[in-house]
């Protein structure tokens, strides 16, 4: 009888066979998933790096774009250029002008940044006022009136006598004196007033635009004090209204102090409109034609009650 396998060891075989094919396909599969996470692993370094290097150079381009920011914020800040207001027919009318505006407001300053002493004319009684106010008793008679009424006088109608009684009662050295010490590095007296003999010999009387704005501001700052505000009264009821006032509203209160001679042209004062109060300081000297000096410092006054 020829050998016949048993369906035993037949079946034996069969799973003999798939077992191998088992083991050859799980060893393949392996080496595939292997190969796999090998090539990511290896992939990965690289791209880490390039999403380090993308971070790496985005910064740069953060920063730059931060500055341009702020850099052409700057420039619009400064291309927006201040409030200008226009001198030229003030200048024109005179061979020196010295003139200035502070608005008590903004705090902001408009000038001609020429101050040096100029000659004052009767600019200079504001500065004898401020003494009579704050080192006399003004109650004291001279000549038949009170201190205090020589200095309404003095001002109001800047009546030079009564300047000249003012000056000689409290001696020139010692106002100047005080002048200096109240900080008018530039305020000087050197004779009376119409005293010719004296101009003749070249004695003037001094003051510039810095200390006239000092005095306004101070003026202005303190008027709700004595003896500033009284000081302030005064000049309000100014009679001679041919610059700072000549060409405002009657509404517009201003506190002036004019100053005239033969080739000086001055007025200085506060223009207390309600909603931006300002100082305001004109000198001029060697003007053209009084009518033209004048007229240019209403006309200067008018537009800066526009600005701001």
């Amino acid at each position: 009888m020829g050998r016949h396998s048993s369906p035993e060891k037949s079946g034996n075989a069969k799973y003999i066979l798939i077992g191998m094919l088992f083991l050859i396909l799980a060893g393949s599969s392996y080496l595939v998933v292997n190969t796999f996470f090998a090539q990511q692993q290896e992939s990965t370094p690289s791209t880490a790096k390039k999403s380090t290097s993308k971070k790496t150079s985005s910064k740069p381009k953060l920063e730059t774009s931060e500055t341009t920011t702020v850099s052409t914020s700057n420039t619009q800040q400064s291309s927006e250029s201040e409030p200008q207001l226009d001198a030229t027919a003030l200048t024109a009318s005179a061979d020196q002008v010295y003139y200035g505006v502070h608005y008590f407001n903004q705090d902001k300053d408009i000038s001609s940044n020429n101050s040096a002493p100029t000659i004052s004319a009767s600019v200079i009684k504001v500065f004898i006022m401020e003494y009579a106010f704050t080192q006399a008793d003004l109650t004291e008679m001279l000549e038949g009136k009170t201190i205090n009424d020589w200095i309404i006088s003095m001002i109001q109608q800047s009546d030079n006598d009564a300047a000249n009684i003012l000056i000689t009662h409290f001696g020139m050295e010692q106002l100047n004196e005080s002048f200096q010490t109240q900080g008018y590095q530039d305020t000087r007296l050197e004779r009376l007033m119409l005293d010719n003999e004296a101009r003749n010999q070249g004695k003037e009387n001094y003051t510039s635009l810095n200390d006239c704005m000092f005095f306004l501001k101070k003026l202005y700052q303190q008027q709700g004090d004595y003896p500033y505000s009284t000081m302030l009264n005064i000049m309000e009821g100014q009679t001679l209204r041919t610059k700072i006032p000549s060409k405002l509203s009657e509404d517009i209160l201003v506190a002036n102090k004019t100053g005239e001679l033969d080739n000086i042209e001055n007025d200085i004062g506060l223009v207390l409109t309600e909603k931006n109060p300002f100082a305001i300081v004109v000198l001029s000297q060697n003007y053209q034609n009084v009518e033209e000096i004048r007229g240019a410092i209403g006309d200067f006054t008018l537009a800066a009650t526009k600005m701001y």
